[in-house]
């Protein structure tokens, strides 16, 4: 909530992560949830002052990631529960294949095991297609495959749902995963990660791919992981008229306490951050009161 002089970090600057799994919790450091309990956790959600969840989901998987854009797959069926709960709260997703794919790849291969870009590509307009019928408001692409943002877009304007957004992610590759990977049972094989970020390359390069992506038609980024993405966080800002939502991944939500957190965030939002995606929204709802830290009102530039 903005004042004249300064903003405190709070519920409605948090957007929780959910995720879904239908044969229930599969233990680690961050929980998961089954559909049955999605309308609870909506519900805490909403009264908590938080107006966004941020759905991952994994489901049956094969060779070609059909269950990604399938009807009743577990996302569609996570994504028409949060809405008939709380039709008001904000659905973002997570479009990528690798929750659906037996490689826990986010991309289709050839037979020499390439990357199949032409043929993920199509895989995840599909998808994109998929969650928006089901009620998305926002769609992820997660797979930073040149072209895919764009062909989300294309397929969704086609669909009809030109009012849908699009807000892919910017990925750093990171240890950071590994409690996300465990809770949703993703072990992909590839080492580096082929399209991800690397953790050793140059803030500007990060950037452009960021503004490469809103070229493509995004209408915000999401930035990953937040503890070590803060240089690209900033630098977008700076060159970037859009929203940015860094995420706190699983790795750091189970490694700093809530009271830390609470810092971090706000210094994301003085570094550019509209609001912050985190595993531990709930948690730190619960613990804002006594958050010291505010953030400066952002001055209002000429139109």
């Amino acid at each position: 909530m903005l004042t004249d002089s300064s903003a405190r970090l709070s519920a409605d600057l948090l957007v929780m992560v959910v995720l879904v799994r239908e044969d229930g919790g599969a233990g680690g450091s961050v929980p998961t949830y089954t559909l049955d309990q999605l309308p609870r956790v909506t519900a805490r959600a909403q009264a908590a002052g938080m107006t966004a969840l941020k759905v991952f989901a994994t489901d049956r998987r094969d060779a070609s990631g059909t269950r990604a854009h399938a009807p009743d797959s577990v996302m569609a069926r996570a994504i028409s529960a949060v809405k008939a709960t709380c039709p008001s709260m904000q659905v973002m997703t997570e479009t990528c294949l690798c929750a659906y794919l037996s490689t826990g790849e986010c991309h289709l291969a050839v037979r020499n095991g390439q990357p199949d870009q032409a043929a993920t590509i199509a895989a995840l307009a599909r998808q994109a297609v998929a969650q928006a019928k089901a009620g998305a408001d926002v769609i992820g692409p997660a797979a930073m495959i040149p072209g895919s943002v764009a062909a989300c877009r294309s397929a969704l304007d086609s669909a009809g749902f030109d009012r849908v957004r699009i807000m892919p992610h910017l990925i750093v590759d990171s240890r950071l995963y590994d409690g996300y990977r465990t809770a949703m049972g993703i072990q992909p094989r590839q080492e580096p990660r082929p399209f991800q970020l690397p953790i050793s390359g140059h803030t500007t390069m990060a950037v452009e791919r960021g503004l490469m992506m809103l070229a493509e038609g995004a209408d915000s980024l999401l930035i990953e992981p937040a503890l070590f993405s803060t240089d690209i966080l900033s630098g977008l800002h700076a060159r970037a008229g859009v929203p940015l939502l860094p995420f706190s991944v699983s790795g750091e939500c189970t490694t700093l306490p809530p009271a830390l957190l609470a810092e971090e965030y706000a210094m994301l939002l003085r570094a550019g951050a509209s609001r912050v995606v985190t595993h531990a929204a709930l948690t730190l709802a619960d613990t804002l009161g006594d958050a010291p830290s505010t953030i400066p009102t952002p001055r209002k530039t000429p139109t």
